[in-house]
């Protein structure tokens, strides 16, 4: 018992895992709960699949919505930037920060914001967003304080399945 007790103690916050969500296989350093919903994006109701988890006092969450017929993908970006940059109340103009992946092909674009939790607490954001195929991903770390070790595995484990 006292063996176990010791393991317990000396395993990571972060324990990175592979998972997978749409046509990419993604890390996530907890077990993951998975969800869908219906939302509204960009003048139309779009299924949103989503999975995350909370680790080490931060939230790691990945979306996709499939892009409507006729729909452009980057504006369908610029659409979800704007609705998670207002959902998260802003106090100051995000920073670009380019994220690498571990596809050359898709480069995310990603910023880092500063702004409110949902219960109102100063939270720190790295979000980023990528069209692949037919679908759009969103990716999102929120902490009080984000550190490398929470968000460069996350951005750098996206790989196509």
């Amino acid at each position: 018992m006292l063996a176990s007790l010791g393991l317990a103690a000396c395993s990571p916050a972060l324990n990175w895992r592979g998972v997978a969500l749409g046509e990419l296989a993604l890390m996530l350093p907890c077990k993951p709960d998975r969800a869908q919903r219906t939302v509204p994006l960009g003048g139309h109701k779009l299924d949103m699949e989503m999975v995350g988890c909370q680790a080490d006092g931060a939230l790691f969450a990945v979306s996709r919505v499939g892009i409507p017929p006729g729909g452009d993908a980057e504006q369908l970006q610029a659409q979800w930037q704007a609705a998670s940059l207002l959902q998260l109340k802003v106090q100051a103009s995000p920073v670009l920060a380019p994220l690498r992946t571990n596809i050359q092909a898709l480069p995310l674009r990603g910023l880092t914001a500063s702004g409110q939790a949902g219960d109102g607490q100063a939270v720190q954001a790295r979000l980023a967003w990528v069209a692949a195929g037919t679908d759009v991903y969103h990716f999102a770390v929120y902490a009080a304080r984000i550190t490398p070790e929470m968000a460069e595995p996350f951005f750098d484990g996206v790989k196509a399945r």
